[in-house]
Parts: C-alpha cells; sequence; structure tokens
C-alpha cells in the first residue's frame, strides 16, 4: 500500500526502534511486562432492561402505592375532578398515575343545561344594553364584540324578547 504520509512513517521508524530497543534492554535488566486480563463481558437479560429500577425511596414508594390503591378505590365511583379534589392533586398528575397504573375512572353524567343561558337578571341588564346598542348605531356584530357575548347569545336574546335588530344585508350577491 502507497502511503500519502510516506515522509511520517521514515520519521517514526527512528522512535519505533529506539521504543524496541529500551523494552529490550528493560526485559534483559529483569523487567517484567504486565499484560491485564479482560473485563468479562456482563450480558443483562432482556426482562431487566424493561423494567427500569425506581429511584424512589422506600417511605416514598410506600405512600406512592397507598395513593394508587385508594385512586383506584376511588375510580369505581367517582369522575376524575371528584378524586383531584379528594386527593388534592392536578388532573395531570392523576392522569399521569392513571396511565402508569391502567385505571379507568367514571364518565361525568351529562348536565342538560340550555346553551346560551344566563340568570334572568343578567339577561335584563343585557336586553337593555343590546337597545343602547340599536340607538348607537352599531350591527350586530359591533355589539356582541362591546358586550363581550358570542352571536348566538345576541341572537337568542333578540329572539326571546322580540327585539328588532335587524341583520346586514349581504354586500356583493
Amino acid at each position: 500500500m502507497i502511503s500519502n504520509h510516506l515522509n511520517d512513517v521514515e520519521q517514526r521508524r527512528h522512535d519505533a526502534n529506539e521504543l524496541s530497543e529500551q523494552i529490550a534492554r528493560f526485559l534483559a535488566a529483569g523487567g517484567r511486562i504486565d499484560v491485564p486480563k479482560p473485563a468479562p463481558i456482563k450480558f443483562t437479560s432482556t426482562s431487566d432492561r424493561k423494567h427500569p429500577p425506581t429511584f424512589q425511596r422506600p417511605k416514598v414508594r410506600d405512600e406512592t402505592t397507598q395513593r394508587v390503591a385508594r385512586i383506584r378505590e376511588m375510580a369505581k365511583t367517582l369522575t376524575r375532578n371528584e378524586i383531584c379534589e379528594r386527593e388534592g392533586i392536578a388532573l395531570a398528575t392523576l392522569k399521569a398515575i392513571a396511565s402508569k397504573h391502567a385505571i379507568k375512572f367514571q364518565v361525568r353524567q351529562k348536565i342538560g343545561t340550555a346553551p346560551n343561558k344566563v340568570p334572568p337578571d343578567m339577561e335584563a341588564r343585557l336586553v337593555s344594553e343590546i337597545n343602547n346598542c340599536i340607538a348607537g348605531g352599531m350591527n350586530r356584530s359591533q355589539c356582541c364584540k362591546a358586550l363581550a357575548i358570542s352571536y348566538n347569545m345576541l341572537d337568542r336574546i333578540i329572539r326571546d324578547n322580540e327585539i328588532d335588530f335587524p341583520k346586514l344585508k349581504p354586500a356583493f350577491r
């Protein structure tokens, strides 16, 4: 093989010869070169790799185990939010515990509330403010922004209270 660094090889050959002479003199003087045995190869089973060790102290591990058992019992009858209130933990923490320990929760019962409903006194105040918006010459979307309510809520209040608030006509049709 041709070396691109032939000059370097020739220069280092002198150093290599000198080193081999020093080794020969050392061995001739009764010196010994110790060659260590290679370290044995450690094999780990795949089951050890699948389950990493827990780094919790025994006391903390016991508390965690007890908390998981309590949550598992409560999950049979309570919803996630109720468990969070009783345990004093955040919903994200509860979700993490549930995913790690395969806990399923009760589904919350749907509460049949009417959409866009507000208390009657609040609705009466909104009706008067809508009338003020009409008097001010605002259109429906401007009125929604001014009152900080949704368009559907404005539409429902107008319909329920029979307020005359016409929609804008399409501009380019």
